[in-house]
Parts: structure tokens; sequence; C-alpha cells
């Protein structure tokens, strides 16, 4: 069952009230949305800025580095498994604080103001988290220093994403979040680049941790010097009930159906992508037996035909979905374009063919990525009173699978012996391809 929250009016600091809807569940109720939209082209810099960079910081882990962190510290036969455990760990820590630290930033009644505490202490803690990973003499140290890495920077990110709608004005909102996509895009590319740099020189692996990281800090450090946050009082933030704030989470799927399925999908596609992702530097060092160098620079390419894909894809995706009206089909070619990548990806010989396996997973993603939001938002349960709690509901979708793709990725990888990457990707395009099964089940889009 969901829960119906009713609103209640907040004032910002400029003494005006309106209201807005939360990105989480909060037994408080949604927290008010500001009536002054202060955005200005100087704060919306930097905003996108911050949003980059701490991209840049998180996510350069999560594609590469972190991969040739644990590959230094780990034995050949140890190393996949070790990565599970880095990943899985921090994957679950990322799940719990986003959703927690989004709630509890609604309802923060700080002198700082609300979201400006979370961007702050959020950076702060994770790059210490990372340079923890960057200087770790053993993989207990990676483990401690990635959870802390990835529950503070999710706090952050959830600080964040609130500032859209603090923050901007609803005609500058697509706008803007167009820019903050493109960011997020773009950052990891930017880290791999790094990344690829200080390996061909030579220098030592902690660099490709350090300079991220202080990207990062920077980025939203300077965001908070600029941001006039919003204010809440006490009286305003009301009590807080961990009961209605956890059964918020849940969407009955017998009641939801529709939602259960691009639920399900989302999941699966997700959890074939992490399963790839995870282990895409050691696939290149492994199958094609490149160095470290080399492997960085394959990634790069890689990634930067999947990323032109994805946004050509997600352009002409979105636009003919819009004109037809249709979603399902959209979003089952496009997952069914991605599970052929994945399959082109395990029985590769040659670097050159993964450039088109690149181009068919890119597609994919892009087209996917362009359309399952609007088929989601075509059947969310109560969009009209609960659209943001349900979405962020969605969300664990998107941040679930992060946890549980590394953590049985290793069976896959041990048939036969070790390192089978065929057996792991047959099994995550099969996955994805059931993520388009189950979309066929939606009814209420088409």
């Amino acid at each position: 069952m969901t829960s119906t929250v009713e609103p209640r009016q907040a004032r910002t600091d400029d003494a005006r009230p309106s209201a807005v809807t939360p990105a989480t569940p909060s037994a408080a109720g949604p927290a008010p949305e500001s009536g002054a939209k202060r955005s200005g082209r100087g704060l919306e810099i930097a905003y996108v800025a911050a949003f980059f960079t701490l991209y840049v910081a998180l996510l350069t882990p999560v594609v590469s580095t972190l991969a040739l962190k644990i590959d230094a510290l780990s034995s050949d036969s140890a190393r996949a498994g070790n990565l599970a455990l880095v990943t899985g760990v921090g994957a679950f820590f990322a799940f719990v604080a986003n959703p927690l630290a989004g709630a509890l930033s609604d309802r923060t009644t700080s002198r700082l103001g609300m979201r400006r505490p979370w961007l702050l202490w959020g950076s702060l803690l994770g790059a210490v988290g990372l340079l923890t990973v960057a200087f770790a003499p053993s993989i207990a140290v990676v483990v401690v220093g990635w959870a802390i890495a990835q529950a503070a920077f999710n706090g952050t990110q959830a600080a964040l994403q609130a500032l859209l709608p603090d923050q901007v004005p609803e005609h500058r909102r697509a706008r803007v979040s167009g820019y903050l996509g493109m960011a997020q895009n773009v950052a990891p590319l930017v880290g791999v680049a790094l990344a690829y740099v200080f390996t061909a020189a030579h220098l030592n692996q902690a660099w490709m941790f350090v300079i991220p990281t202080l990207l990062g800090l920077a980025g939203v450090l300077v965001l908070v010097a600029v941001l006039r946050d919003r204010h809440l009082t006490k009286g305003e933030a009301g009590p807080f009930r961990l009961g209605a704030f956890l059964k918020g989470f849940w969407v009955s799927p017998r009641k939801h159906p529709d939602f259960g399925w691009a639920f399900a999908g989302r999941f699966l596609l997700l959890f074939a992508f992490a399963s790839y992702n995870t282990y895409q530097v050691y696939y290149l060092l492994d199958r094609f037996g490149f160095d470290d160098a080399t492997a960085l620079s394959w990634q790069l390419r890689l990634m930067v035909v999947n990323a032109l894909c994805l946004v050509v894809a997600a352009t002409i995706g979105g636009a003919l979905s819009d004109r037809t009206g249709r979603r399902k089909v959209f979003v089952v070619t496009s997952t069914v374009l991605a599970a052929a990548g994945l399959v082109v990806f395990a029985v590769a010989q040659s670097p050159n063919v993964l450039y088109g396996a690149s181009v068919l997973f890119g597609a994919g993603l892009g087209t996917y990525f362009a359309v399952d939001l609007a088929l989601v938002t075509d059947v969310l349960p109560n969009r009209e009173t609960e659209a943001a709690k349900n979405m962020g509901v969605f969300n664990i979708a998107n941040a679930l699978p992060q946890s549980l793709a590394p953590a049985v990725a290793p069976a896959f990888l041990a048939i036969g012996g070790g390192d089978n990457y065929v057996a792991l990707f047959v099994v995550a395009a099969v996955i994805a391809a059931l993520g388009a099964v189950s979309t066929l089940f939606i009814r209420g889009a088409r």
C-alpha cells in the first residue's frame, strides 16, 4: 500500500511560502518549494559544474580506477571476488544513504539551510573516503574507504537533486535538467581520460583518485559558497516517524501491476549493465592481454563511442516516442539492442569488434533511458498526489542492481575454471532480454 502525504506550507529565507514534493518519502510530508526561485545564470553554472565534478569523483572509480586499485592489491584468482566485495558493500551504502539523506535534508533546520549542510559535509566526508581508497594498503581498508565515499557522496547527490525544484523556475527546469544529464554522462569520460594520462605517464596510482576527488570537492564547495539556500523551522519540519517513512517505500505490485512490471524491467536491464560495467577493465586485461594503460585507452574509446550513440539514440527515440505516443515498442527494442551488444562483447576475439558492441549497447541504453521514464510516468500510481515519492521507489531499481550484480558475477566468471566472460555476458544478455519480456505485460501504456 502506498501512503498519502498531506502537503504543508513552509517559508524560505525570503519568507514567501509555497509547496514542493520531495524526492523521497518522509513521515513529515512533502517539503515546501521555494516561492522565489533564485536561479540565475551564475547559480545554474555552479550547479551544473558541481554535478559534473561530483560525478567525476564518484563514477571514475566505479567504471575504472577501483578495479585497477583492487588488481594491485589482489592475486589474479582473488581480484574478481575482492572487486565484488568492495563494490557490493559500497553500493549497499549508496542504496541506503541516498533516500535517507534526501528525506532528512527535507527536514533539516540548520542555520546553513536545508541543503547546504548535506552538500558541505557530504562532499568533505566523501573526499576522505576516496583518499582512504587511494592510499589503502589492503582490501579491507578499500572496503571501508569506498563505503564511506559511497554513503557520503550519495547524501551529497540527494541534496544536489533537490536543488532543481528548490532553485530553478519551472520554465527552465527541463533545460537545466538536460545540462545535468549531459554532465553526468561526460563525467566518467573525463575521469577515465585522467586515469589513462596518469597511468601512461607511470605516475603513482593514487593520483587517479586524488585529482578526481579534488575536482569533486572544489565543484561542490563553490556551489555551497554561492547558494542562497532555503530554511525550515523546527515547527514546520514536524515530528519524524520511522514507521511511516519506511512504509512509504512499499508500492503493492498486486494493486499496481503495471508499475511492478516497469520496475522489474528497469531492475533487470540495470542488473545486466552493472554485470558488464563492473568487470569491463578486467575483461580488457584478460581477453586481449592489455597492460593497464592500454586497457584504459580502449575503455576510453569505447566509452566515447557508447556516449555518442547514447545521445543520438536518446534524441531520436525520445522524439519518435513522443510523436507516436508509443512507449513499449521502444523500450523492448532498446533492451534487445543492449542484450545484443552484450553478446558481441561475450564472443569478441578482436578489440576492433568491441566498437560494434559499443554501438549496439549505447544505442540500446540511449533509447531505453529516453523512453522508459516516460513509460513509468504513464503507469505511476497516484501520480497526482505521490508522484515524487513513487519515483523515489522506482529509483531503487537503479541502485539495487549495483549491489547484487557484483556479488553474483563471480559465480559465472568461475565457470570452467575462472575468467569466463562469455558466461557472464551471455547471462547478462539473457537477463536484459527478460527485462524486455516484463515490459510486454504492461497494460497501461502503448
